[in-house]
C-alpha cells in the first residue's frame, strides 16, 4: 500500500525502470568499435596494394621496351653482348643495359670443330631483367 501511495515506487522502481530501457552497453560497444577498425583497415590495405601494383605496372612499362631493344641490337649482332654493356642512342638520355653472359656447356657431338660457343645472356636495367640465349662464333671473340 506504501507503494500505491508515493505514486512512483520510490528507488527500486526506479533502478528497474533503468534496466529495462534500450541501449548499449560498454563491451558491445568496444566490439563493434574493433570490428569497424579491422573493416576499415582492411578496405585501406587493398586501395595501398592496388596503388602499388599500378605503380609497378607502369614502371614494367617503360623498362621493358628498354630491354627488348637491347635483345634485339644483341640478336643483331652477338659480338656487342661481350661488351658488357649496351648503349640505347635511340632512346632518349641513351640508357645502358647490362649484359651477364654465361656459357653454355654443348656435349661434343663429334660434327667436327667447336665455330661457336652458345651463351645465356642476362639483360638488366634498372629493377627489370630479360634472358635468352644467343651463338657467338668462335673468331669474333
Amino acid at each position: 500500500m506504501m507503494r500505491e501511495m508515493n505514486g512512483c515506487g520510490g528507488p527500486r522502481a526506479a533502478i528497474q525502470m533503468h534496466k529495462g530501457q534500450a541501449g548499449f552497453t560498454l563491451l558491445e560497444v568496444m566490439v563493434s568499435l574493433a570490428i569497424a577498425a579491422l573493416m576499415i583497415g582492411a578496405v585501406l590495405g587493398l586501395i595501398s596494394e592496388s596503388l602499388r601494383y599500378k605503380i609497378n605496372l607502369k614502371e614494367k612499362a617503360l623498362i621493358q621496351p628498354m630491354l627488348e631493344s637491347a635483345a634485339q641490337i644483341i640478336l643483331a649482332d652477338p659480338v656487342k653482348a661481350m661488351d658488357g654493356v649496351v648503349r640505347l642512342d635511340e632512346f632518349e638520355g641513351s640508357p645502358m643495359v647490362g649484359v651477364s653472359l654465361t656459357p653454355v656447356q654443348i656435349e661434343n657431338t663429334g660434327m667436327g670443330g667447336k665455330s661457336a660457343q652458345l651463351y645465356r645472356v642476362m639483360l638488366s636495367y634498372k629493377t627489370a631483367s630479360l634472358e635468352f640465349s644467343i651463338i657467338v662464333p668462335m673468331d669474333s671473340k
